[in-house]
This record gives C-alpha cells, structure tokens and sequence, in this order.
C-alpha cells in the first residue's frame, strides 16, 4: 500500500534546501536542453514520416536554441491560429506541430514562473519521483503537461510516457502520439478517434448528454464546437487508452478539466493522483491520513518559500493540484476530507476561482449557505478579473436567492437546493 512518506520527506528537503539558501540546478539550462531535444525530434519526425520541413520550423528552433525567446513568439504568432494550441498554416497539421507546441509550452510555464529554478523544481521533483517506470502520465494543465514532458524527454531512458488528455480529440495531436509512442503503448487511430466522435453524437442525439451540448450542423456537416464538447471526447479517447494499456503501464493524472469516468479509479498520489487499473471501493483511512499529512507539510513549505507569496502562476498551480485531489474527496462524499482539501487549495491562491467556487458548491450542496455566500464574498473582495466577478456576481445572487426562499415558513415550500433556481 502506497504511503508517500518517502516523496513527502524527499519534498520537504527539497525545500529546506531552497529555504537555508541553496539553489536548485539552473532550470534555463532545461529549457536550452529541451528546445535541442524537440529540434532534434522535429527533424526525424520530418525524414521518418516524409513530412517538409517548413522554413519556419527551422527559424523557430534557432532562435529557441539562441535563448532569444521575443524572436520565438514572434515566430509562433506568425505560425499559430486563434487557438494558440493550433497552427495556422497547412504545413504544420501533422506531427511536425507537437514538438514546436511542447517547446514553446515549457518557456511559457517557466516564464510565468519568473524564472525560478526551486519553484520549478518544487513542482517537478515530488511528481517525477513517484512516477514508476514504464507509467502513463495524463498531464493536464500546462504546468503538468509541458514541463513534466520536458524533464522525462530528457531522461535516459524516458520514465513515463506523457500525453495530455485535453488534446486526444485533435487527430494532429494523436498521429503525433503515435509517432513517438505508437510502437511501445496502445493509441486510437484515426478510426478510433472518428468513433468516439460519432459516439459523442449518438449520445447527444439519445439524450445520454444535457441538452446545450456543443453539436451544430451546417452544410449537412456535424461539428462539434466549445471546451464542453471536446473534452467529452477526450475524455472517451482517454478511457480508451486507459482500457487497452491499463493491464501493462500503471496510469497518473495531473488534472486540469474533470473526466467524471475516471473518479472511481483515483486516489491521491503525492502532488497527483493515481488512476488505479480497477475501481476502488473506497480510499482508505490510510491512503487519506498519508494525503492530509502530506498536503499540510507541502502548504506550509511552500508558504515559507522566498518567492511563492509573490508568484500568482506558482500558487495558482499547487492551488489545482490540491483541488483536483478534493474533487476526488467530494466525489466519495467524504465531506470533511473534500472541504478540508478545498479550504487548503485557497489558501494557496486565494483567488483561485475553482477552488472558490468549488468549495461554494459542496457548502450550499449542503444547505450550509450562509457558509457558501462567505467564501463568494470574500472571493469578490479580491477583486478579481471581470468575468469571474460577473459569474461570482451571479452565483452569489443565486445564493442569496435560495437562502431566502429556504427561510420561508416550512409549509411554504420544500427547501431548495443551491443547484435550483430560486
């Protein structure tokens, strides 16, 4: 039975060292390493797969390898469409984009991070480290997608394969699997993914999906449009890969969107969780006595890091971390535990709207709502960017709403759930 009390030790002396003083490695020389890395897959993918190695490509790694990084983004701005995941010229829709995204993906990480090489390394270390060779790794947000990828590339052998399950629906990004994994694990073909979209359909069509799923047709052409859609996509090629490679390679997921399916699976896994090959009955009080222990000496770590007060990227990305594992809490309906986990996610980024929002809902689920309308009003006192304050706004409005209809004498009405319209 897992326990972690050997990453958890391995993280907190990762941090006692950033904490007496001592440096972590220069992570700018992972970056340099990593841009040479993809340079170098760019140009086999190119010869292996007779694919033209457009101009572009070649001025972007130069400058990438060069550290001139104003000279990368101006070159991705020329190549990408308005989906900043997605090129814009015909060249680039193949395999050749994978290596230029995951490129650019790390700076961007590292970037936001300002550049600190022990906030990076406080993220990377306690992940690898609990990775078991041979395992596949969903990587979620771009922090767990990139620069995971780019510390396990440039490993000799590579621990894990990494993939993201916010990207298995694009057929560029799953030929670009299967070319560098194709020969080792089981991926969808083009067929494969072609049918998980007419299953996503079917299901639309049958009713199995709320009404308001992204499906329109035009020009007698189903197109499926909006996060919603596409990632219930993901999330059935997702379980396709888990199903056919579940009984060889152990699974970990750093979540960034929910794939309901995989909650029975999960369990808290040090900063990740681990999606186990069969359903869990429950978690056991060991497997969460070792979480809580962990999370409260990760948060008061991390707190006392020179620099993490400060970086909004870095308190943002442990903030996901924690509230991905009380989803998992909420989903078993251990209410403390998933509370507890929510409370700390927001004390690692206060303005964090998931974990704020997230906490509201498993409140007022509860019907404790005075206790729901604190964390929104507080949540607003931070004055944050104006479409969380507008949804806020609203949500809080609700709140109040079912309080005071909740309030009513108790023949007036059956209580209403937050869920409900007032």
């Amino acid at each position: 039975m897992n326990t972690f009390r050997a990453p958890a030790f391995a993280f907190v002396c990762l941090l006692s060292s950033v904490l007496a003083g001592s440096a972590a490695p220069d992570f700018a020389q992972t970056v340099r390493d990593f841009s040479a890395n993809r340079y170098k897959l760019e140009q086999d993918l190119s010869a292996r797969l007779n694919l033209p190695l457009p101009p572009e490509a070649e001025t972007f790694f130069q400058a990438a390898l060069a550290g001139d990084w104003s000279a990368v983004s101006n070159q991705l701005t020329q190549m990408k469409a308005q989906d900043p995941c997605q090129p814009r010229q015909d060249a680039f829709m193949n395999e050749l984009w994978g290596p230029l995204h995951e490129t650019w993906g790390l700076y961007e990480v590292w970037a936001g991070l300002k550049e600190d090489s022990g906030l990076m390394a406080a993220f990377i270390d306690p992940i690898m480290e609990v990775l078991p060779a041979g395992s596949i790794y969903f990587g979620g947000t771009d922090a767990g997608r990139f620069a995971i990828t780019a510390v396990n590339a440039l490993r000799d052998p590579p621990l894990a394969f990494c993939l993201t399950q916010n990207a298995l629906a694009d057929n560029s990004y799953l030929a670009y699997l299967r070319a560098i994994y194709g020969d080792r694990i089981w991926l969808p073909s083009q067929e494969d993914s072609q049918a998980a979209f007419n299953q996503y359909v079917e299901d639309v069509k049958a009713g199995r999906i709320p009404a308001g799923a992204d499906v329109k047709i035009e020009d007698g052409k189903i197109h499926v449009e909006g996060v919603a859609g596409v990632m219930m996509i993901n999330s059935i090629l997702a379980q396709k890969i888990f199903d056919r490679n579940k009984n060889a390679h152990p699974f970990f997921v750093e979540e960034s969107y929910v794939l309901p399916w995989m909650y029975p699976y999960l369990e808290p896994h040090g900063l990740i969780l681990k999606l186990n090959a069969e359903p869990r009955p429950e978690l056991s009080a060991e497997t969460i006595a070792n979480d809580r222990r962990y999370w409260d000496e990760t948060e008061a770590k991390l707190l006392a890091v020179p620099g993490f007060a400060d970086n909004d990227d870095a308190r943002k990305i442990f903030s996901k971390l924690r509230a991905a594992i009380a989803g998992v809490y909420e989903y078993r309906k251990l209410d403390a535990e998933a509370e507890a986990a929510f409370r700390q996610a927001i004390r690692l980024c206060p303005t964090s709207p998931e974990a704020n929002f997230r906490l509201a809902d498993l409140l007022a689920s509860r019907q404790r709502l005075d206790e729901a309308i604190r964390i929104m009003e507080g949540f607003l006192s931070l004055n944050p960017p104006k479409d969380q304050a507008d949804r806020a706004k609203g949500y809080l409005q609700q709140l109040k709403q079912t309080q005071k209809q909740n309030n009513r004498p108790e023949d007036a009405a059956p209580p209403l759930s937050a869920a409900q319209p007032a």
